[in-house]
């Protein structure tokens, strides 16, 4: 084959390989009323919805549009309920940090916001692929060295 139908072909692959959407899927539950929605965060069977196509809610209706998924840890005096779903309104923290605000008489409540697919499974800044991506790299070096040493030997 010819170098230029080489290209056109590689290029045609990458394009079929691409995924378009302009939709942002999230999860959606509530701990309170499904426990697999509390943390460890059991995804599998958890629905999910299209935040794009989400009504928004009334009191934000000409402000804002579902843009963003939103975990919310709420502590109330001493029971758990986490609220995973769709947000609204995006700060400088959103995709970095959670936001905790405490109230009065054992009140509190965590939130975290990101504006990737699926990513309200945890809290943002605590996710594992480093780790995970580290342990692999350092478990390959180590296998490469011994199969070194088992050839010279």
């Amino acid at each position: 084959m010819s170098s230029s139908l080489n290209k056109i072909l590689l290029l045609l692959g990458a394009l079929c390989c691409l995924q378009v959407s302009t939709a942002l899927m999230c999860y959606d539950c509530n701990s309170e009323y499904d426990p697999r929605c509390g943390d460890p965060f059991e995804p599998y069977s958890i629905g999910e919805v299209n935040c794009s196509k989400q009504e928004p809610l009334e009191h934000l209706k000409d402000k804002y549009k579902p843009m963003l998924c939103r975990k919310t840890v709420q502590k109330i005096y001493g029971k758990t309920r986490i609220v995973r779903g769709c947000g609204y309104i995006p700060d400088e923290r959103t995709d970095k940090e959670c936001v905790r605000r405490s109230g009065t008489h054992d009140v509190s409540a965590t939130y975290c916001a990101c504006t990737k697919e699926l990513c309200n499974e945890a809290i943002v800044g605590t996710s594992f692929k480093p780790l995970l991506l580290a342990l692999t790299v350092g478990l390959t070096l180590f296998m490469a060295r011994r199969s070194i040493a088992v050839e010279s030997s």
